[in-house]
């Protein structure tokens, strides 16, 4: 079967998770090409069974060349960890699970291989991480959307990843379940910190609090749960761990070749995982 059909099909079974964006009315058509509202506004399936949800150009800095260097480091387990962590914590893994800013794919792949299952739709801003994802990855449907113009029906999740990517919390409550799960993570003090310490311009120690209580206002009984370990990294894979952050990015030509030159052996993974339940 051709993406296009799987996905097809897959619409035609999970019709209501979905409403459009522009109007807030359901789907009620699903053509080999097209998803149609109710008020007949269209959207067009890609050959490679993904759909664009977006209704002007959106503005990141994701190009190819980042996202594929992304998918190298998470090839070489650098966030198994983590996922671990969160797998353990999902609590309906056979549930519906929306992966909000998924980029290239590598995290609902990877808990999929751990034993998630149910429904999996995987959503980033950028075309080039969806392409990605729907080129490598088959156990999700990947979709080109935003969140503050969600396509999305309401309380039809049951599990909603936001794994360094921004939130919004008006719209997690309304497309979450009852009793369905947020689960965040954000950067700790020591995220990626052999990269901070290459720059002459760390002089001071980065700070999550501000995201962290702006969690809390939306999840008083939120729970918090620190998940830090060191990944032993192959040299080769240096260019690639700078390219892929914006912790990367800002560094001068100059220190980022050094690094490539004196490249160290571990890089440091410190996250913070902010569970609230709804």
């Amino acid at each position: 079967m051709k993406k296009i059909e799987k996905s097809s099909l897959f619409l035609k079974e999970h019709l209501s998770l979905f409403q459009c964006p522009i109007c807030q009315n359901p789907f009620t058509e699903v053509g080999q090409q097209q998803l149609i509202c109710s008020h007949q506004h269209s959207f067009n399936l890609s050959k490679k069974g993904t759909v664009h949800f977006l209704m002007k150009p959106p503005h990141n800095e994701y190009d190819t060349e980042m996202l594929q260097s992304r998918r190298k480091i998470a090839q070489d387990q650098l966030w198994h960890p983590l996922l671990k962590a969160v797998f353990d914590i999902i609590s309906n893994k056979e549930g519906t699970l929306l992966d909000v800013g998924c980029g290239e794919g590598s995290h609902i792949h990877h808990l999929f291989k751990m034993g998630l299952r149910g429904t999996q739709i995987g959503f980033d801003i950028s075309k080039d991480a969806i392409q990605l994802a729907a080129a490598e990855y088959t156990e999700a449907f990947w979709c080109v959307a935003d969140l503050a113009h969600s396509p999305f029906a309401a309380q039809k999740y049951d599990t909603i990843l936001n794994i360094l990517s921004p939130s919004n919390y008006m719209e997690f409550d309304r497309l979450m379940k009852e009793g369905g799960q947020l689960i965040k993570a954000v950067p700790g003090e020591h995220y990626l910190k052999e990269i901070r310490e290459l720059s002459d311009q760390q002089t001071k120690p980065y700070s999550n609090e501000d995201v962290v209580n702006k969690f809390y206002e939306h999840f008083p009984d939120g729970e918090r749960i620190n998940v830090q370990y060191e990944h032993d990294l192959d040299k080769e894979l240096i260019p690639d761990l700078l390219e892929m952050t914006p912790l990367g990015w800002r560094l001068g030509k100059e220190v980022k070749q050094k690094a490539i030159n004196q490249p160290f052996t571990k890089i440091t993974v410190d996250m913070v995982l902010l569970v609230g339940t709804k």
